[in-house]
This record gives structure tokens, sequence and C-alpha cells, in this order.
């Protein structure tokens, strides 16, 4: 795909998901940093249930759950960064929930996900049109 299809490309998907956004409620709202266009948050029933309906529209799904006694819980405040497969960072942001939802261009990401000064990381493979779901789990 040459440089002018996939500006095409990632000109539509932003006008799809600021579309969509109009139907999410409060401070769901995708937010685009430099290549990478993203949306944070899941916090109550209406932002979670929302969130995840938007899920499907994006190559990238980050959980964030803190495995707490007697049940898991979500979490929020989770410093992640996502670095191509040439070390350069694409995204370094603070989740406003327990999901991140990131549209990212086919190739391969470290993910890194900070909670309380315990980092998680994990590589993953997006395919071009595929959908990947992560889970960043720490111990209370």
């Amino acid at each position: 795909m040459n440089k002018r299809s996939l500006f095409a490309v990632s000109v539509l998907l932003a006008a799809n998901l600021a579309f969509a956004a109009d139907a999410v409620p409060g401070r769901l709202q995708p937010v685009t940093s430099g290549a990478v266009t993203y949306l944070s948050g899941g916090i109550g029933q209406d932002e979670s249930t929302a969130i995840q309906q938007m899920a499907k529209n994006y190559s990238l799904e980050l959980e964030f759950v803190i495995n707490a006694s007697p049940r898991a819980e979500f979490t929020s405040d989770v410093q992640v960064k996502i670095s191509d497969a040439s070390h350069n960072a694409v995204l370094d942001t603070v989740s406003k929930g327990p999901f991140l939802l990131a549209q990212l261009p086919a190739g391969r990401y470290r993910l890194e996900a900070t909670k309380d000064g315990k980092s998680k990381a994990q590589d993953v493979t997006i395919k071009q049109g595929s959908h990947q779901h992560i889970m960043f789990e720490w111990t209370e």
C-alpha cells in the first residue's frame, strides 16, 4: 500500500471512529497521537459497555486487572507505552479506565503497562484487519 492509500485509509478510519464516538457517553472520545488513534476508559457500566462495543473497530484492545481477593478488579491510571519494531514509541499515555483501544498499523509492537511502579511487557503482532485483545494483570 502506498503512502497516499495509507493516508486515505487513516482519514477514513479516523472519521469512522469519530462518528462512533458520538454515540459514546461522557468522556469517551478518541484521541490521535502521531499515527495512532486511541480511546481509554470504561469506568462504570455505561462506559464499559460502550467501550467493549467499540473494541472491534480497533486493532488493539488492552484490559487492565488487579487480581484481588475475593475476586479480580478492573484498574485504571495505568501508564501505557507502545513501541514499534524499531523501538520507537508510537504511544505513551495513561489509561483513563480499565480499557485502552488503539488503532495501530500492521506490524510488531512492544507493549509496556505500568501500575504502581510494577511493569508488565508483552510483544504483539498486529495484522491488517485483525483485532488483538491483551489483558495485563497485577496481583494485589
